[in-house]
């Protein structure tokens, strides 16, 4: 799949070689989100999760052609989504997204709405029957995105609550 929106960026399936990158917007993400003190994925953690015997996600980037920042005339990836596929009893095939994301620079050029479109049909493809993902609740730029392609906040009217466990959790609970 080769998807090409527009002649100023195009929007494709990650390759192992962009898991540099990936972590760099990954980081990016992190730091916008106040999460920048917290350990994120690295290329080499990005690369065997997403390309190795066991995929645990899958990941579409959006790549410019080469710029005055992007040296040598090389395309340079400003965005990406991470998405895998999960299942409900009640509605089977989920797609959850995880991780969207485009640089500051690169906003408001349709490019967040190219990759999240990509995903979606990536869904239907796949014959999903819902896509849902979380927000940060003072994120309102993210809100009015997802709100302005049809993404419906289900906090307050499905009365859902998101629950975890982290590591050192789930490591006790399992011990116990």
């Amino acid at each position: 799949m080769m998807a090409p929106t527009s002649k100023a960026f195009i929007i494709r399936p990650a390759r192992p070689d962009d898991c540099g990158e990936i972590a760099r917007l990954i980081q990016e993400v992190e730091e916008y989100q106040g999460f920048g003190d917290k350990e994120t994925a690295t290329e080499e953690d990005l690369r065997q999760d997403a390309f190795g015997d066991d995929p645990y996600f899958r990941a579409l980037v959006a790549e410019v052609p080469g710029t005055a920042d992007a040296p040598g005339g090389e395309a340079k990836l400003v965005g990406h989504a991470m998405y895998y596929f999960c299942y409900s009893p009640v509605v089977r095939r989920v797609m959850y997204l995880e991780n969207i994301y485009v640089e500051p620079l690169y906003r408001g050029r349709g490019i967040g709405t190219a990759i999240m479109r990509e995903v979606a049909k990536i869904g239907v493809k796949h014959r999903c029957n819902k896509m849902q993902w979380v927000c940060l609740n003072w994120n309102d730029v993210a809100v009015k995105f997802y709100q302005k392609h049809g993404g419906k906040d289900v906090t307050v009217e499905e009365k859902w609550h998101l629950f975890r466990m982290d590591q050192q959790e789930l490591a006790a609970f399992a011990r116990e």
